[in-house]
């Protein structure tokens, strides 16, 4: 069963790169805090994520393309690597 987490070492490791995601999203503007929060953590679809800031379908997706790229470059300056780019 321990091996449903992965080793201590993988655990350890999603734990840092937690820190270092919401270390880096808290340091986003705040439009781009709010679209990533509805859309990826909460996993609200683009409709409702509209319908909650009132704003259009168009500007949710544009502000996530954008916010999504500011939170990778933050959290390079935080030291975190992405091993799959």
């Amino acid at each position: 069963m321990a091996s449903d987490f992965g080793c201590p070492d993988q655990i350890t490791t999603l734990g840092e790169t937690e820190e270092v995601l919401f270390k880096s999203l808290k340091k986003l503007k705040r439009p781009y805090q709010d679209v990533i929060i509805l859309r990826k953590i909460k996993d609200l679809t683009i409709k409702e994520t509209a319908e909650i800031l009132g704003w259009k379908e168009s500007k949710v997706k544009t502000t996530l393309f954008r916010g999504l790229d500011a939170l990778r470059k933050q959290m390079e300056k935080e030291g975190y690597v992405n091993e799959k780019r």
